[in-house]
């Protein structure tokens, strides 16, 4: 079989791009491995509880997405919401981000972090940052360094900070104005910031509803169709099964380490090193149905504190109905690295540590649920977008394609994995 268009991944991107390539009146043929389309965009059912596979909210910025949610008919079916998140230091529960709300923490820390941001303040002006440790030291001095960004950061990403280039950070840790640390400290400040202030969630059903959506507008889904083996040279990908399928034009939105991965053909040197190069972080996510109101009205909790094993914990029944009358679902993540050890023992500290600071009764837990994201977040360390831009060089001359947060390797949300399937399509049907 010779596929014109061959899509890898049946992810958002991989399903936005078939759904508009057809609609364009290309086909195209999708592999996506698991029974259910929509990758890391889906969720699980099980007694009357919804889990997604841990947070997934919308946030849309452009005409165009809107645009493409009513065509779908999704638009009028997402409930929005005004973020209500926080952070949790020594105990103490302040408003996210931390940086203008330090009115909720212990006094010597909040001055602490006062003092660290009007001394970087002043001496602003200096030499560049060249890494994330010294940019948050610059931009928010020592005591919001010391107390919240670099333990965060370091769990989130198991990586010291220095270790991290700034090729993330623009878009996703808003800076504030002096005004705004000192009316935060005193409890003056009022409104939400950053690109989250706000989102957008299904009313019901979970976050499944939305490539379900578009997933139904696609003729050529084919599920359970892992692809093992790619030969650039012959243009053929070879399934699980042994089946090999011929392409024109090949489009990967799975990972890039996992595309690599699968070619067969002798890799020049510098391709396997930009390979070896590539670090990420996968996420374990404790998914738990609890009898009782939640513990807490936030949507979703920060926690930097490095005796804690996770780095969030969310309450996704306050923002959608995705638990029975009269319980809540809670969802934890903790970041792991490729080779952490034993999952359930994992996920069982993490459950504990709940208990511990009382948000869990234990005997109040009516469904339990461990996943693995792998990967979950690319780390974004000083070799990272050198080795991509040398991989999608050596796919590009070979043909393939890349689209997607995890096949381009980099950050992003829905709406950006919406748009990159989008241009991924007008892409590929341009005139060659």
């Amino acid at each position: 079989m010779m596929a014109p268009v061959l899509i890898v991944g049946g992810g958002l991107t991989g399903l936005v791009a078939a759904e508009r390539l057809e609609n364009a009146g290309t086909p195209a043929v999708v592999l996506e491995r698991e029974a259910a389309p929509g990758g890391a965009c889906r969720s699980l059912e099980a007694d009357g509880y919804i889990f997604d596979y841990t947070g997934h909210l919308l946030h849309v910025a452009r005409a165009e997405t809107e645009a493409y949610l009513a065509e779908l008919g999704v638009w009028d079916r997402l409930a929005v919401h005004e973020r209500r998140a926080a952070v949790v230091i020594g105990g103490r529960v302040t408003p996210y981000p931390v940086q203008i709300n330090t009115h909720g923490l212990a006094p010597e820390v909040r001055r602490d972090c006062l003092l660290g941001f009007v001394r970087a303040w002043a001496r602003d002006g200096g030499e560049e940052p060249a890494d994330f440790r010294a940019w948050v030291l610059d931009r928010f001095g020592e005591g919001l360094a010391h107390h919240f960004f670099f333990p965060y950061n370091s769990k989130l990403y198991r990586a010291a900070p220095e270790e991290l280039s700034l090729d993330w950070v623009g878009r996703y840790v808003p800076k504030p104005k002096l005004e705004e640390v000192v009316d935060g400290a005193l409890g003056l400040h009022d409104g939400a910031v950053g690109y989250n202030a706000t989102f957008r969630y299904p009313r019901r059903g979970g976050i499944r509803m939305l490539p379900d959506a578009v997933a139904r507008r696609v003729d050529n889904l084919q599920l359970e169709r892992e692809v093992v083996r790619i030969h650039l040279g012959e243009s053929w990908v070879e399934l699980a099964g042994g089946e090999r399928l011929e392409w024109r034009r090949l489009l990967s939105t799975i990972s890039l380490p996992a595309l690599m991965d699968c070619i067969v053909d002798e890799l020049p040197d510098d391709v396997a090193g930009a390979r070896s190069a590539l670090r990420w972080v996968r996420v374990l996510n404790l998914a738990l149905g609890v009898e009782g109101a939640a513990p807490s009205d936030e949507h979703w909790l920060y926690f930097p504190d490095p005796e804690l094993p996770f780095y969030r914990v969310g309450f996704p029944s306050n923002h959608g109905e995705l638990a029975p009358t009269g319980h809540h679902t809670v969802s934890v993540e903790l970041s792991l690295d490729p080779d952490d050890g034993d999952v359930e023992e994992l996920a069982g500290a993490a459950e504990k540590a709940l208990v511990d600071i009382d948000l869990l009764d234990p005997a109040a837990v009516r469904v339990r649920r461990v996943t693995v994201l792998d990967p979950a977040y690319v780390v974004f360390d000083h070799q990272r977008r050198e080795a991509v831009a040398l991989l999608r060089a050596f796919l590009r001359r070979h043909g393939v394609m890349l689209a997607g947060r995890w096949a381009e390797w980099k950050y992003s949300a829905m709406e950006d994995a919406i748009l990159d399937g989008t241009a991924a399509a007008r892409r590929l049907v341009a005139p060659q």
